[in-house]
């Protein structure tokens, strides 16, 4: 669903599964929050990702945007940049129960 949604909105990333690496950077996780609300995220506040310190605040930015739609959140910033796939997975499930409510 999370790779659909994102593809769909013309995102440029992708997550192969709970384990990716690549969610590190936090930009999937954005992109999707954009596909869901483009207007909860202001991509002059992505940065790349490619630093520790980038990462830290892609993966703050999209927990503070998910919360900004309604969504309950129950992840730290760590968890992103870890890719602890339990957090992962309940990040997804409540953006997805955010899209699935506004439709």
């Amino acid at each position: 669903w999370a790779n659909e949604t994102v593809r769909g909105a013309g995102g440029s990333s992708s997550c192969r599964d709970l384990h990716d690496k690549s969610i590190s950077n936090g930009r999937f996780l954005i992109e999707l929050l954009a596909a869901v609300e483009p207007r909860c995220v202001d991509h002059s506040l992505v940065t790349a990702g490619a630093t520790e310190e980038e990462q830290k605040l892609n993966a703050k930015y999209a927990i503070s945007s998910a919360r900004k739609l309604g969504c309950t959140v129950f992840m730290l910033w760590e968890d992103i940049v870890e890719v602890r796939p339990k957090m992962v997975l309940s990040f997804l499930a409540t953006v997805m129960a955010f899209s699935y409510r506004t439709k």
